[in-house]
């Protein structure tokens, strides 16, 4: 069994589970029902446009770029600003935003969520899941030296020089856990603070559980995409960097 650290300054700054579901039963009034159920706990309600960017290819081989306008999102937020539920057709996501507080914290917005998207919505079956941790680090020094904080980072021949600027590595491990895919990126971020560096760890678990739509049936599968995403956190960073966060006592 893996071990489960907890930190006292935990460097993440949103989690997220999402649920993309099949042949749910959706209308404009569905928006207002959800909204009625969660307002005591998620009284601000937003719109969000979602736009993806197409490349297409034609028989010539001539590429023409593009945006395509995806249905919006509804968005019910706490007073705090701190979680989220989204909404749309056939898709239900819950976000943990700072200051985080828990998986078990999200883990019980999400399957209150999904019993309401469930009894309202009536969807036939659930085609993905993710579960998604960003975290930022910040390091308190102008320049770092990668492998006293990470165990992943970019190498450099020697022959280009001993520093590098920005960069981003994008990595896919598939069935690191059975019916699970991890996607890791790792790159620099902008720093908060002068004399700072910022860093961007984002772990992405997908898998495609099928089957009932159940806190019991997902339930396995979001636990299982969590330890997924913990331990490749773990083992994506050193003992220093740790000492950063500020380790409580480990946890079986």
């Amino acid at each position: 069994m893996s071990v489960n650290r907890r930190y006292r300054k935990p460097p993440v700054v949103e989690a997220l589970c999402e649920m993309y579901f099949e042949g749910s039963e959706w209308d404009d009034t569905l928006i207002g029902q959800f909204y009625e159920r969660v307002k005591n706990e998620f009284p601000k309600k937003r719109q969000q446009e979602i736009q993806e960017a197409q490349v297409r290819f034609s028989t010539a081989g001539e590429a023409a770029a593009g945006v395509r306008r995806l249905p919006p999102r509804m968005q019910f937020v706490t007073e705090a600003g701190d979680r989220m539920i989204q909404l749309g057709p056939d898709l239900l996501v819950v976000n943990q935003l700072r200051p985080y507080a828990s998986f078990e914290d999200l883990e019980k917005t999400l399957y209150s969520a999904l019993d309401t998207y469930r009894e309202l919505a009536r969807p036939k079956g659930l085609a993905r899941l993710g579960v998604r941790y960003i975290d930022r680090v910040i390091i308190r020094a102008p320049t770092v030296r990668m492998e006293e904080f990470f165990a992943l980072y970019p190498e450099i021949p020697p022959v280009v020089g001993a520093s590098h600027g920005a960069f981003m590595l994008r990595v896919e491990f598939p069935e690191r856990r059975p019916g699970h895919k991890l996607l890791v990126t790792f790159g620099s971020a902008p720093p908060e603070e002068p004399g700072t560096t910022a860093f961007l760890l984002d772990y992405y678990d997908v898998s495609e559980p099928g089957g009932a739509i159940t806190k019991e049936a997902v339930q396995p599968c979001v636990r299982t995409a969590h330890d997924n995403v913990i331990e490749a956190f773990e083992a994506s960073i050193t003992d220093q960097l740790r000492a950063l966060f500020e380790p409580e006592d480990e946890q079986p």
